[in-house]
């Protein structure tokens, strides 16, 4: 594999096993469920291999996530970060996501005017 490939299996597993946990599954249940060794998961969760596409849409399936969402998981990119929370705001009523945006305007600001303090 290279290098960008190693990062992009790394973060996919970081992702697989955040969205397992997510769901309070073990490997083996997952491997159970899937028909394949508790190592297949494990080799998924450590990058040390990719799942097929269709293997990606059952894990997906089963952690009720899209395959979207897995491939962003750990990505430190703007716009993925935001698709990922846009994804999970989603989810809650309309009083909630109005009260995580007026939480999330507030942290932003908060922490965007933490340089600022510190320099003086």
């Amino acid at each position: 594999m290279t290098e960008q490939e190693i990062r992009v299996a790394k973060s996919l597993g970081r992702s697989l096993a955040q969205a397992r946990l997510g769901q309070h599954l073990t490997q083996e249940q997952v491997a159970e469920h899937l028909g394949v060794e508790q190592e297949t998961i494990s080799r998924f969760e450590r990058g040390a291999t990719f799942p097929s596409i269709p293997r990606l849409l059952s894990l997906g399936e089963l952690y009720g996530v899209s395959i979207d969402a897995l491939i962003r998981g750990s990505s430190t990119r703007p716009l993925d970060l935001s698709q990922d929370m846009t994804e999970k705001i989603s989810r809650l009523s309309q009083e909630d996501r109005a009260w995580v945006y007026n939480w999330m305007n507030q942290l932003c600001d908060r922490l965007t005017l933490k340089p600022d303090l510190e320099s003086r």
